[in-house]
């Protein structure tokens, strides 16, 4: 930014909203999500600056612009990009007009107005024009309505319409927003003699005394950027993708097209789920499909968007757009198992859902990819071997998962360059040795030892893990429940409602149970010895003995295929039984995981 005068200050709210001032949200802003828990804070501490010391000013945070030169019938001026402090922008604009509908003084109500909307004045170069304006969201349609227009915020029955039907969620929480605005109001204005008084102490205040500071670059996007990402300190941070979208729409020059491919933006982020986090988590996925492995070109996600565009991997513009819209579509049919002609739906459902649940989302890039080579095409059996490969490694704590996945992707593109058949070319990748637990590549360790998981099954005390490793219990024990069941049957399970039951307690009468403290320490944790409950807690089963466990299961049995099982064959419970139980489903799991087929998981329900 050394090439660039910074224009740095401070403003009042009356400045910032003063006659020559503009605003846009630039198309690759989020929308506006404060809720009424943010807006009472505000309006809180205002109003406690106000009644502390009126004579004191209330500093509301920094505010990032990007500064730009617009024409309108011939007039030129300036206009500032909001690029941090959208959130507070929009409802600083949103709580005048609450003010305005509130007030009974005309010359607060003008104020206000002016401050909404400027007329036009030729003399002194300024256009008839919003003080604020969307790029591309319909926010404005909104704002005209509600707020532009005198009396708009006290239109409530249509406001809560709004919120109940509009697919915009920015205009949703803009609508919400005043509301809550009102609702404030209402129980504040309660307060006072002359409430009327308060409304003009209170604008005046916000006025003259509640200030932001200011930072604006000239118009350079990444100027601006860089600046925001060191700089930014309140509001809702922006991502790379957010970034990525505007880089993208910039070479979109159709600005109807622009339009479309922004809302389809917005769309692709709202539809991400489990097992993704954020929309930039899911664009790692696509950098990895493109490049298929990880180094300096691909550090960070900026820079491996730059590189796939550098060696034309991909192109910018729409051709972005279809890219990442055609994955997002591959991450909506495997997560909701949308197929036309797919076998064994439930239980690609079923095991897509525990992974996402319990290992986290690195299986799904090369799914994703298999989807888009060979489409539906025995997808059931790839997530078969699929999931025992990245559960294998996982669960041995091996680090070499990563690169096998590189290399899957490469040997889809390779076989799919070398077959004209697409199903003879899926049909060859199923059997190639990629697939194979003892696969050893030449430049990387990729090799998995099935008997080292097969010792862990036997003898690792899963019931003991805590933190981030519960999960590869809550794996095991989802993965048992989900071979013990019908293929139609659709599993259950929330963390938040389900837990880890010991059947022979943590804590022991050795006498009762008969079993020595010996034997107890070596088995209480094994997975014979634990289930998976359908309760918020398992307090009320906890030290019980068996028989009452038991009875008070059976009020509540839900979906849990393999504790269903233990407490309708065993009326007692000790250490032969529990042995007798590990031995079952230590075998159950060696050998889905040695079929590693789909034929496999058949001969389960036979």
């Amino acid at each position: 930014m050394d090439n660039y005068n910074l224009d740095t200050g401070k403003k009042y709210i009356k400045d910032i909203f003063a006659p020559d001032c503009f605003y846009n949200v630039p198309e690759y802003q989020r929308p506006y999500v404060w809720g009424e828990e943010q807006i009472t804070a505000l309006l809180e501490d205002i109003s406690k600056a106000l009644d502390s010391d009126k004579k004191k000013e209330y500093f509301l945070g920094c505010m990032i612009w990007n500064t730009k030169i617009k024409r309108d019938d011939n007039l030129e001026y300036v206009c500032q990009d909001i690029l941090d402090g959208q959130q507070r922008f929009i409802t600083l604009y949103l709580l005048q007009a609450v003010i305005r509908d509130l007030s009974e003084s005309e010359s607060l109500r003008k104020k206000v107005s002016e401050r909404m909307r400027q007329e036009k004045d030729e003399f002194d170069g300024i256009p008839e024009r919003n003080r604020i304006e969307f790029e591309i969201r319909d926010d404005s349609n909104f704002l005209n309505e509600f707020v532009i227009r005198p009396e708009g915020t006290l239109n409530k029955c249509r406001l809560s319409e709004i919120i109940a039907e509009k697919d915009s969620s920015s205009v949703k929480n803009m609508a919400n927003a005043i509301l809550s605005m009102k609702k404030w109001w209402n129980f504040k204005l309660q307060e006072f003699e002359s409430p009327q008084k308060y409304i003009n102490d209170f604008y005046t205040f916000l006025s003259t005394k509640v200030l932001a500071l200011y930072l604006a670059t000239p118009n350079n996007l990444d100027d601006a950027y860089n600046l925001f990402t060191v700089l930014n300190s309140r509001g809702l941070q922006l991502q790379v993708s957010d970034i990525l979208r505007a880089q993208n729409l910039r070479e979109v020059k159709d600005h109807t097209l622009r339009k479309r491919l922004a809302k389809k933006w917005g769309d692709y982020e709202n539809s991400i789920d489990l097992p993704y986090k954020s929309f930039d988590d899911f664009l790692w996925a696509l950098v990895f499909i493109k490049m298929k492995y990880r180094s300096d070109d691909n550090q960070s996600l900026t820079k491996g968007f730059n590189f796939m565009y550098s060696r034309n991997y991909l192109e910018k513009g729409e051709g972005t757009f279809n890219y990442v819209g055609k994955y997002i579509d591959h991450l909506d049919k495997i997560s909701n198992a949308n197929f036309h002609q797919v076998s064994y739906e439930n239980f690609f459902s079923n095991l897509v859902f525990i992974l996402n649940t319990t290992f986290g989302n690195t299986y799904f890039a090369p799914l994703m990819h298999y989807k888009e080579c060979f489409g539906e095409y025995r997808i059931v059996d790839f997530l078969i071997k699929l999931d025992n490969i990245c559960s294998a490694s996982w669960l041995t704590g091996k680090r070499n998962l990563q690169s096998r996945i590189f290399i899957m992707l490469r040997r889809m593109d390779d076989l799919k360059s070398r077959y004209s058949d697409p199903k003879a070319c899926c049909d060859a990748f199923l059997d190639n040795e990629i697939l194979v637990y003892d696969y050893q590549d030449e430049k990387a360790s990729t090799q998995i030892d099935l008997q080292e998981l097969f010792d862990l099954l036997e003898s690792e005390r899963w019931g003991s893990f805590s933190g981030s490793k519960i999960n590869k219990t809550r794996y095991l024990l989802l993965k048992i429940d989900l071979l013990s069941t019908n293929l139609n049957t659709k599993l259950y399970y929330n963390r938040n409602t389900s837990s880890v039951e010991h059947l022979i307690p943590q804590k022991i009468n050795y006498l009762d149970w008969n079993i020595t403290e010996e034997e107890h320490r070596t088995w209480i944790h094994r997975l014979g010895n634990i289930v998976l409950v359908d309760r918020k807690k398992n307090a009320s089963l906890s030290n019980n003995k068996y028989p009452i466990k038991k009875q008070k299961y059976k009020g509540s049995i839900e979906n849990r295929a393999n504790t269903n099982y233990i407490f309708m064959t065993y009326s007692h419970w000790n250490l032969n039984t529990l042995k007798e139980n590990h031995e079952r489903v230590v075998k159950m799991l060696k050998k889905y995981y040695l079929g590693n087929s789909l034929e496999t998981l058949k001969q389960f329900q036979k």
